[in-house]
């Protein structure tokens, strides 16, 4: 068996997949903000609710 494609100089392929941490931390403020907004809408669709027992 032989590599066909050249060697690349720079990180390894895994590496190279692996997102940054900047980006990361982007996500996770994403997901946080998400996280409560639904949180929210939760919160006032029980109040709702509990309001017209």
């Amino acid at each position: 068996m032989t590599d066909t494609e050249p060697k690349r100089p720079g990180r390894p392929a895994l590496l190279a997949a692996t997102p940054s941490g900047k980006r990361v931390e982007q996500w996770l403020r994403t997901l946080a903000l998400l996280a409560g907004v639904l949180g929210l809408l939760i919160g006032l669709f029980t109040l709702e609710l509990v309001g017209r027992l």
